[in-house]
């Protein structure tokens, strides 16, 4: 159990972050341990001709058999939005010293002799195959992994503004709970006491992570990682997924066939013109249900570059029964 100790100044710097480098890292282990990331499956299916054309030596050797990766390939954000080059270039900047430490401590058993070589050709290398991953691999899917994760930001800022910090930390996964101060991860077997001590504590919403996870650093602050809402829906879209999607009874009762279908497929953000095709109706008959789920307070509007997407908000998922 991991307890991190968040003073007045840490819940007013707590913050919401979308972390394009933490995204890249995080999902090399949906291809060094499939069968435990088996939502991910068509995805890797489509990019596994470029996964090949990469540097999988360097990729999977960091990371470990038990999923762990060097906390220097994921420093914190310095930003709500970081670009990947200015991530990038922080783990162009680690220090050999900080590198030997944080890889000592991902491997439990023997360090994978490719990590093992001189520090800087070990670090040029790690920066290159990362770089030539994203661009490959993620990059092109980037705007749809950004929009369940900017969903996400938008929903815990409801929560936080609507309920209060306690609801929203409650909220990220089972995996956590907020009491008296402190903030308590259940990752690790012994308990780990973290005084955050005036650093605050960005909150990083992840599509590749099945549990709130953490990094534990003695000269680094921690951030802490979670599973984004919509997750399940990155890939394959819950939209084209209509027999998993329909609505229970009362809210049908309630809000009529369409409307009710419209706010269960919320799992994700979503355009009217994806909402119209999934539904068989016209844009302009699906911006009419839209209007009244907005003027109901059941959904709201969130702008993604020239998009407009659709969320639910927590009244819209108390509504669907699908409260997290």
């Amino acid at each position: 159990m991991l307890a991190l100790h968040l003073r007045a100044a840490d819940l007013a710097d707590t913050s919401l972050t979308v972390s394009p480098l933490f995204e890249t890292v995080l999902s090399l282990r949906a291809w060094t341990s499939p069968n435990r990331h088996r939502l991910h499956e068509p995805w890797r299916r489509r990019v596994l001709a470029a996964w090949q054309q990469c540097d999988t030596e360097m990729l999977t050797a960091l990371v470990s058999p038990d999923g762990r990766i060097p906390d220097f390939l994921a420093p914190r954000p310095s930003t709500a939005s970081p670009a990947l080059d200015d991530e990038i270039a922080v783990v162009a900047a680690t220090r050999a010293v900080e590198m030997r430490r944080d890889i000592a401590a991902a491997f439990s058993a023997d360090v994978p002799s490719i990590l093992a070589g001189p520090a800087r050709a070990v670090r040029t290398r790690t920066v290159q195959a990362l770089s030539q991953y994203w661009a490959t691999c993620l990059r092109p899917d980037w705007a749809r992994i950004r929009a369940v994760l900017d969903g996400d930001v938008d929903y815990r800022a409801q929560q936080l503004s609507h309920f209060g910090a306690r609801k929203m930390f409650e909220h990220l996964d089972s995996r956590v709970r907020w009491d008296d101060g402190v903030l308590w991860v259940d990752r690790l077997e012994d308990q780990v006491w973290v005084d955050v001590d005036g650093r605050g504590l960005p909150l990083i919403p992840s599509v590749f992570v099945h549990g709130a996870i953490t990094q534990i650093s003695p000269t680094r602050a921690p951030s802490l990682v979670y599973p984004a809402r919509g997750r399940g829906a990155v890939w394959d879209g819950a939209l084209w997924n209509l027999a998993r999607s329909v609505p229970n009874r009362a809210l049908t009762n309630l809000l009529g066939t369409q409307r009710a279908t419209i706010l269960t497929l919320l799992d994700m953000p979503t355009t009217t013109g994806e909402l119209a095709a999934a539904l068989g109706v016209s844009p302009s008959a699906a911006s009419q249900h839209l209007r009244v789920l907005r003027e109901a307070a059941a959904v709201r509007r969130v702008r993604q570059g020239r998009s407009v997407l659709y969320v639910r908000t927590p009244l819209g998922d108390e509504l669907v029964g699908r409260q997290r």
